[in-house]
């Protein structure tokens, strides 16, 4: 028996809302974007039940020997964890492997020294900060970044009894529009003294205003492992 993190359930009913207005919200957009399909849902819920574990098991994934897990998420948003797509992936996995670590592309070590730099801070600026710094340029993955980095903010989130961040219809304009801006800048520039505290700064406040009590689950509702 283990008790859940994250209410999964209420979870899939808010993307499958968002799913079901995407039309609209696209609409709003000021960059258009791809439809959401059946698959990104079911692959986002995976990513959300493998945070949910994270949490539950107290596992650092901002810590050496744990970044696998940071690659795990990312391969889940895109590709799921079934082995026939896994294996039809091959080549994608590996790809993003080699770009997460190197220095000059994902810098995954960048971005774990700003996070230990950054430890004391309040946990939604750490959350906010970590994904703008996923999402800027250079980004940490090659594919997936929005998705994965709504997942790592909704892990460090969840490390300090915070709610997950879910896209809703009620927030996606306000989530989308400024993540463009973030995917437009470079954080080894000069908008890494102007521009990416700024959207630091709205990222971590955003953060607030959609707080969602009810992501989180009830402490007597168990279910069997």
């Amino acid at each position: 028996m283990f008790k859940h993190v994250l209410d999964l359930e209420k979870i899939e009913e808010r993307l499958r809302e968002t799913q079901r207005q995407f039309a609209l919200i696209n609409a709003r957009l000021t960059m258009q974007r791809d439809g959401m399909s059946d698959s990104i849902v079911e692959h986002m819920m995976e990513g959300y039940s493998y945070v949910d574990r994270l949490l539950r098991d107290n596992t650092d994934i901002l810590r050496i020997g744990q970044f696998h897990h940071l690659l795990e998420l990312n391969h889940l948003v895109l590709c799921g964890s079934e082995r026939e797509r896994r294996a039809e992936f091959r080549n994608h996995i590996e790809r993003t492997e080699a770009h997460f670590y190197d220095r000059e592309l994902g810098d995954i070590g960048g971005l774990v020294d700003w996070y230990e730099r950054h430890r004391g801070k309040p946990v939604r600026k750490r959350a906010a900060g970590v994904y703008v710094r996923v999402l800027s340029r250079p980004q940490l993955y090659i594919e997936g970044n929005h998705r994965t980095g709504a997942l790592i903010m909704s892990y460090i989130l969840g490390r300090e009894g915070k709610p997950p961040f879910v896209l809703t219809p009620e927030n996606a304009e306000a989530y989308f529009n400024p993540s463009t801006l973030v995917r437009d800048a470079h954080k080894y520039s000069f908008d890494e003294l102007i521009k990416i505290p700024k959207l630091k700064r709205y990222f971590a406040e955003f953060l607030k205003e959609n707080e969602d009590e009810s992501l989180i689950a009830k402490p007597e509702a168990l279910e069997t492992n």
